[in-house]
């Protein structure tokens, strides 16, 4: 029989700060936002324009990456558009996205949409 996997956070392993909790986004399954944006989180921790950084929602069956497209300064903080996929069996659709730094240094989705397919 495994291990019970131990609850207890002790603070050994600094967390990887995650995209700020807003609205998901029209078109996105409410389980397939929350494994996307973790990957989100992950590919903006990069200072550079980074390779895809690949999700998957097994419940579902979906999975797609996320693509940092460019950044920009805004006023407000660091700004960075992105690309993000979501398949499920032959299905592909695609969201556009910027996410802007907060203060405390999570990432906050301002504006999300699928692009139209072609």
């Amino acid at each position: 029989m495994p291990p019970a996997l131990d609850p207890l956070a002790t603070g050994s392993v600094t967390p990887i700060p995650m995209a700020y909790s807003e609205p998901i986004p029209d078109g996105v399954a409410p389980d397939d936002w929350l494994s996307a944006r973790q990957a989100l989180a992950e590919a903006l921790s990069e200072d550079q324009v980074a390779p895809s950084v690949p999700w998957e929602n097994y419940a579902s069956a979906t999975r797609g990456t996320v693509t940092p497209i460019g950044t920009r300064l805004a006023t407000a903080g660091d700004c960075r558009a992105f690309l993000m996929s979501f398949v499920r069996d032959t299905s592909e659709n695609w969201l556009e996205g910027e996410a802007c730094r907060t203060a405390k240094g999570s990432w906050k989705v301002d504006q999300a949409r699928m692009l139209e397919k072609g």
